[in-house]
């Protein structure tokens, strides 16, 4: 293909081009648009500041220098968090690298670039980690924090009803946040035990859910109703009106910091369920329809075994058996000893 003739093309206004393609598409979820959004604006910040040239001369050299900046800089976009000098993880490099990935991939079909200079870059590395997830313990101290019984108010009651039954949904299904956050009540039926979603690329699915998250959204649908909103969103406010975008992330957000619990967020239950369900039995071809994966994420089977040989190692432990010996050896040998020697 040749290129076309642009040259005063610059990366920012590819990338609005790029955005709008993919909007026009109606192919992908909001929050995967946001995210490359957000990788364009970041690279041609960069490129603005560098003074790069336009899109059909950007080398390698360029994308090496760009991605050789995100490892130093601070993690935060736009207006930096006051004080922070923490720097993106490995997993954000890498994130940043597929996402431009799919950028200049678009300018070379387009025409707009001979070839894509990531191409000669190596996709950087990301360690094997084991996932976070949410523990039954950690669910229960959410619970108590969301038990409508500690209700001072009717707004607060409201609150905690609608807190508790998004909590169970995140515990009870492998939902993502924007699936969960944007249910709406068409999507619910109570009577099937489901609750419909649409995942990445508009495809809807059904996700199960069993008796007790039923009875809970039940109870929150009955409360939901006396306000008698004007929105079928699922998730209102006590005033009645839909919620906002990102209310899940930050209800979390405080959540977690009031249980104790380090960096909760929705992915953590979805990590919890595929755990779940993979060590109760659950195939993996069902877990991948519920979950709206194309492939079951190796970590999870990575977690998973570490997570069984701590229970295995626990109950074969030789460190214990020999201390229970010894605990054993010594408390024969106390009795031998206290019992008294020859004739009374």
């Amino acid at each position: 293909m040749s290129v076309k003739l642009v040259s005063d093309l610059c990366l920012r206004e590819a990338g609005r081009g790029f955005i709008i393609s993919l909007k026009a598409s109606n192919r992908y979820s909001k929050t995967y648009l946001d995210a490359l959004e957000q990788a364009v604006a970041l690279s041609s910040l960069f490129a603005e500041e560098q003074n790069w040239p336009s899109v059909a001369a950007i080398t390698t050299a360029h994308i090496e220098d760009y991605l050789a900046y995100l490892q130093h800089r601070p993690l935060w976009f736009g207006e930096r968090e006051p004080g922070s000098s923490r720097t993106a993880s490995p997993g954000y490099i890498n994130a940043q690298y597929r996402r431009l990935n799919r950028f200049f991939n678009w300018m070379v079909e387009r025409g707009y670039m001979a070839d894509n200079p990531l191409r000669f870059i190596e996709c950087p590395k990301v360690e094997d980690r084991t996932v976070p997830t949410v523990s039954e313990q950690q669910m229960l101290d959410l619970l108590t924090l969301v038990d409508p019984a500690i209700a001072r108010t009717a707004a607060h009651r409201f609150r905690l009803l609608r807190n508790r039954a998004v909590l169970f949904l995140l515990w009870d299904t492998p939902g993502r946040r924007d699936e969960i956050a944007t249910l709406s009540l068409e999507g619910i039926d109570l009577e099937a035990g489901t609750v419909k979603v649409t995942g990445k690329g508009n495809r809807e699915r059904y996700m199960p859910i069993g008796d007790v998250a039923r009875s809970v959204l039940w109870e929150y649908l009955q409360t939901r109703a006396a306000l008698s909103p004007g929105t079928d969103a699922l998730w209102i406010s006590e005033q009645g009106k839909s919620m906002q975008s990102g209310w899940l992330y930050l209800m979390l957000k405080r959540l977690g910091k009031r249980a104790g619990i380090s960096q909760l967020h929705t992915h953590r239950f979805r990590h919890s369920y595929a755990m779940n369900a993979l060590r109760g039995g659950m195939p993996e071809r069902v877990l991948q329809i519920v979950g709206g994966w194309r492939k079951i994420p190796d970590t999870y089977f990575r977690t998973l075994d570490q997570e069984d040989a701590q229970q295995f190692h626990r109950a074969v432990s030789p460190g214990d058996r020999l201390a229970d010996g010894a605990r054993t050896g010594i408390s024969k040998r106390r009795r031998a000893q206290s019992k008294p020697k020859g004739r009374l």
